[in-house]
């Protein structure tokens, strides 16, 4: 691997070093980046004919455009007076960590073309290939945000990143934090949250991002862009708090508090004045409230409350917890529950009405404003009557 070329990107304050490799070092290397980085974006179905027209050009010399890469790393600085080989050295000790940002099918058709030879034991066109020549860029430097923002400007117009795998580069770092015994799943892992602190990590920055843009409304592509800007400006301000951080555990402090109070309470049907059209939005007090459109109405709504100065910041809201009145526990949670039934089926869209709801639902509940303040039932009424007067 030689050392091209060196240039200092500005908008993303990290170095792009230009690489010269042979493809059989670079296959080599691809292994450890698909097989070991969990944040690398998964293969895509694609056009096989034009991919087997790539893999022919191969064969026959083309050349390949540079295949982009990202070492995120804060304590590698290239400007430090380090020598060549001590950057090639490291970039490739730490290369299962290296992220492809653009050039992930051609990754691929690289790796199912030597796997081909290989199993043909076609020895004189895999040497030929072996020893052709790639370009590879690598951003090394470079952090969470800096990748994700070159990975969705660099893909613009081909097959976008899933949302999920969008949003586990831009908070990664988070999941090696000490949370206070919270535990944040990945998606990838195919688990459900069954313990009392145990969320989705998608679900859970959903509801910070609500709470950054005083949205309720999901995340799409756009809206990460708008992410990264936010967080961008959060991060110049040196804040003494970690806002995800306050975000996570004010959601958290919730659901525990509202579970105590439940006090073991479950779902029973012959308790309803009237039949459902379907499953209760919960049955036990942790099902009702560890659902993505509660995260994202709270973040949405304590944004919107902290805009009113009817609270000072999240760390505000954890205070006044105790204080919540669920009265008759099993009355409230029957409203709760026909209320968003009702939702349900009148709904074009569910998640996003039921989103509406319980944004609504917590502004009232935390607004010193209100009737309904720290009152359960009270803010389900009152969130009920807003969300009919703006759907009907």
């Amino acid at each position: 691997m030689k050392l091209i070329n060196k240039i200092f990107d500005n908008r993303i304050k990290a170095y792009n070093l230009l690489f010269e490799i042979n493809l059989e070092d670079y296959y080599q290397m691809s292994k450890s980046i698909l097989d070991k980085n969990e944040f690398q974006r998964r293969r895509v179905k694609s056009s096989s004919t034009v991919y087997s027209l790539l893999k022919r050009d191969l064969l026959e010399g083309c050349i390949v455009p540079p295949i982009v890469l990202a070492l995120s790393d804060k304590d590698f600085d290239p400007e430090k007076g380090f020598e060549e080989k001590q950057i090639t050295d490291y970039i490739i000790k730490e290369q299962n960590r290296l992220i492809i940002l653009d050039g992930l099918q051609r990754t691929f058709t690289i790796r199912d073309l030597f796997k081909d030879l290989e199993s043909s034991k076609d020895e004189e066109s895999l040497k030929k290939l072996s020893s052709q020549k790639l370009r590879i860029e690598i951003y090394l430097g470079i952090n969470k945000i800096g990748i994700l923002y070159r990975m969705l400007t660099l893909n613009t117009g081909q097959t976008p990143m899933s949302m999920r795998h969008q949003i586990e580069i831009l908070y990664s770092d988070y999941l090696e934090q000490d949370l206070g015994g919270i535990t944040l799943l990945l998606e990838s892992q195919d688990k459900t949250p069954k313990g009392i602190k145990e969320y989705k990590f998608k679900e859970i920055v959903e509801g910070f991002n609500s709470y950054l843009d005083r949205d309720y409304l999901p995340m799409d592509r756009n809206s990460v862009l708008e992410n990264i800007e936010s967080l961008e400006k959060l991060s110049t301000k040196n804040l003494d708090n970690d806002l995800f951080v306050d975000y996570l555990k004010a959601y958290d402090g919730l659901v525990q508090t509202l579970v105590e109070k439940a006090n073991d309470w479950e779902f029973d049907e012959k308790t309803l004045d009237s039949t459902l059209s379907g499953q209760p939005f919960g049955k036990d007090a942790m099902k009702l409230f560890k659902r993505t459109q509660l995260m994202t109405g709270f973040g949405s709504a304590i944004g919107k409350l902290i805009d009113f100065n009817s609270i000072e910041d999240l760390n505000d809201i954890p205070n006044l917890y105790n204080d919540i009145q669920l009265g008759d526990v099993n009355s409230t949670f029957n409203n709760y529950i026909t209320k968003l039934d009702y939702i349900r089926r009148v709904a074009k869209k569910i998640g996003n009405d039921q989103r509406m709801f319980f944004h609504h639902f917590f502004r009232e509940l935390f607004d010193r404003k209100s009737d309904s303040y720290l009152d359960f039932n009270k803010s389900i009424d009152e969130a009920f009557s807003t969300y009919l007067r703006k759907t009907q």
